[in-house]
């Protein structure tokens, strides 16, 4: 990549790191182009020349929230051990996502505001309404009950409580950066079977 290209990545980059930003903070409707522009110290017109409209800003955001689920079966591919290392080995990875880079966490408040907020494009809500974060670990979880690994109960609710844990980890990363990261085997503890 030539230098021109790089300045051009990097413009590309802050632009979507800031309007992250914003939309977490602010909601999507409340984000302007021209907020955004401010912040960066650009024009709008600038902002222009690397995206159609802020829509378009908020697709591509979507899309890289989108892919999580792909990185959660990506570490599983080709994984042989059993369905609680399987988890330990998930949430590991994640928690060094989080805490090597901010934008991940972000990503991950990111996602929920998309399929509850009103003022969403419905283009974009048709994108989100497919967003399955529970399919890739399911299979894990019906197969530790199986082995008495993981505890006893409707799996759905077990997924559910296990990414609303990963979800609060990534809020506080969010939010209160100045927190200690609690341990990953705490939140695959949430699914042990507990030794009788």
């Amino acid at each position: 990549m030539n230098k021109r290209e790089q300045q051009r990545h990097d413009r590309r980059k802050q632009i979507l790191e800031c309007s992250l930003d914003m939309i977490i903070s602010r909601g999507y409707s409340a984000t302007t182009i021209r907020d955004i522009a401010k912040k960066l110290n650009i024009s709008t017109g600038l902002f222009f020349n690397y995206f159609e409209s802020k829509e378009c800003v908020y697709e591509e955001l979507i899309n890289i929230g989108m892919s999580g689920p792909d990185f959660v079966s990506k570490i599983l591919d080709g994984f042989t051990g059993t369905p609680i290392e399987g988890f330990e080995k998930i949430t590991s990875e994640i928690f060094k996502s989080l805490e090597s880079d901010l934008f991940t966490a972000k990503i991950f408040l990111l996602m929920p505001q998309a399929m509850n907020s009103e003022g969403v494009p419905d283009r974009i809500k048709e994108v989100v309404s497919r967003f399955d974060a529970l399919s890739p670990i399911l299979p894990l979880i019906k197969e530790g009950q199986k082995l008495g690994q993981i505890k006893q109960g409707n799996p759905v609710a077990l997924a559910i409580a296990y990414w609303s844990a990963v979800q609060g980890v990534a809020e506080n990363v969010v939010f209160r950066p100045n927190m200690p990261m609690p341990s990953s085997s705490w939140i695959v503890d949430i699914l042990r079977t507990r030794p009788e």
